[in-house]
This record gives C-alpha cells, structure tokens and sequence, in this order.
C-alpha cells in the first residue's frame, strides 16, 4: 500500500511500508537536530507520526469491518 503524508513543512512524502515509517519516526523523536525551517528533526517526525498512526488505525478498522 502506498501513501503519502506531510512533513511539518508542507512537503509530501510518499510512505510505501506504514510499519517501517512508524518504527523510523519513533526511532527520531528525539533528535535535537534543526531543519532550515526552524522545527527540530524530532519535532517533524512527532508531526509525521500523528499521521501515520491515524492511517494505521483506519487500516486496522477497515480490517475489522471486512467479513
């Protein structure tokens, strides 16, 4: 299955395996690091995560729904 999400600053990014983008987001949470637009790198995945969890949970639902 692929998707896409938004990071922090608007850009698209296309996730093609939703468990490996979730693991690697939680991986950087706490990066300290600075991007150029002012966010720290954790920051961005925190946001990113968000989504990524929300699609994991429709995924799941929509699994629960099927006979």
């Amino acid at each position: 299955m692929e998707t896409k999400i938004k990071d922090i600053t608007g850009a698209e990014i296309t996730v093609t395996d939703l468990k490996e983008a979730v693991r690697q987001c939680r991986e950087c949470l706490a990066s300290p690091y600075l991007m150029p637009s002012g966010h720290t790198v954790g920051e961005n995945h925190a946001y990113m995560l968000r989504q990524l969890l929300a699609l994991q949970r429709r995924k799941r639902e929509q699994g629960r729904q099927r006979p």
